[in-house]
């Protein structure tokens, strides 16, 4: 029996015989994709399959589709639902965890107020817990990560925006308003680059991956700049993002080296505010980091003395993802851990 995986094109093999006690049901929702997986409280992921958000609309369409996905993975691993235990949902933020519901996400504007624990309650019986994606990564990184049950742990999603969640002592941080850890905005300086959740100079506007792309494109459009940076963009100006950067930063082209050096001193700037915050014992960065390594962390490391306390930087490990690809799954099954964990 095979479970397909479209995310990757890639097959998961199963056993013949596939009968597991612990069935939790992880969901991803994002602005592009959103996924459904199946897996267990050690972090296996039996099965797991991906589609696309945007031809469903919103929530009407949407969280049927969601469902539906769900029960073709549990047919096709001899399942149904009810060997389901418990279901997690990671959401785009703003979210409120107590109403269990998606609130105003900007890159989902057909979603908003949407509620999602209410729905996957009713369609499949089980208890059902939702958070935002970067506390549900936290939650992936504290059960799963390389720093696996690190009591103080903050967790930066370093990607298209910059998102955060913060585990401290052992418990996940959430916040009156389910906005702990908004690390991404944090004002690094007023007279900085406006921000589109109004103020200006957020840590996001300087390190998140869309920004990076806007200020490459403007200044290479506008200054007529030759760079590797547009040669692995293929010549499109459009299609310049954060991987060409990393890329031609390894190729050490002038332009991509010193945006990354810029970059790379904002992000140590970012970081420092959370060390001296939260004094965490490991922070770990996501995706950007993950893809470039050594030529992040190196600089960054250099330059994190002159932002925080040396001894919140001595005391604090930073270091990329180990989960690496499995976190958008990883990041469900951790709440659905929480929700089955919440359980008499």
């Amino acid at each position: 029996m095979l479970a397909s995986n479209s995310g990757n094109g890639k097959d998961f093999e199963l056993p013949c015989v596939c009968v597991w006690n612990m069935a939790l049901i992880g969901i991803d929702i994002g602005g592009t994709k959103i996924l459904a997986c199946i897996g267990d409280k050690t972090g296996k992921i039996f099965a797991s399959k991906r589609i696309a958000t945007k031809p469903l609309k919103g929530p009407q369409k949407g969280l049927p589709a969601i469902a539906e996905l769900i029960r073709k993975m549990l047919q096709e691993v001899n399942m149904g639902p009810k060997d389901i235990q418990a279901i997690g949902i990671s959401s785009p933020g703003p979210v409120s965890v107590k109403k269990g519901m998606m609130l105003t996400p900007p890159n989902l504007p057909e979603w908003h107020n949407t509620k999602l624990v209410e729905f996957f309650e009713k369609e499949f019986e089980k208890p059902t817990v939702m958070n935002n994606d970067a506390n549900a990564a936290a939650l992936a990184e504290y059960d799963f990560g390389g720093s696996q049950r690190t009591p103080n742990l903050v967790y930066l999603t370093c990607s298209t925006g910059m998102g955060g969640g913060a585990i401290v002592e052992g418990k996940l941080v959430q916040g009156i308003s389910d906005v702990a850890a908004e690390v991404g905005h944090f004002v690094l300086d007023i007279q900085g680059p406006q921000c589109p959740c109004g103020q200006r100079g957020c840590f996001e506007e300087y390190c998140g991956g869309a920004a990076l792309a806007r200020k490459m494109q403007k200044e290479i459009q506008e200054k007529s700049i030759n760079t590797k940076i547009l040669e692995l963009a293929q010549g499109n100006i459009g299609k310049i993002d954060a991987a060409c950067l990393v890329n031609a930063v390894k190729e050490n082209d002038p332009y991509a080296r010193t945006i990354w050096s810029e970059f790379t001193l904002r992000l140590a700037q970012g970081i420092g505010v959370v060390l001296m915050n939260f004094n965490p014992e490991a922070l770990i960065l996501g995706t950007i980091a993950i893809h470039a390594g050594d030529y992040l962390l190196n600089p960054v490391k250099e330059h994190l003395i002159n932002f925080a306390w040396k001894p919140n930087v001595l005391s604090c490990r930073v270091e990329a993802s180990a989960i690496g690809e499995e976190i958008s799954e990883l990041s469900g099954i951790a709440l659905a851990i929480q929700a089955l964990e919440a359980q008499p």
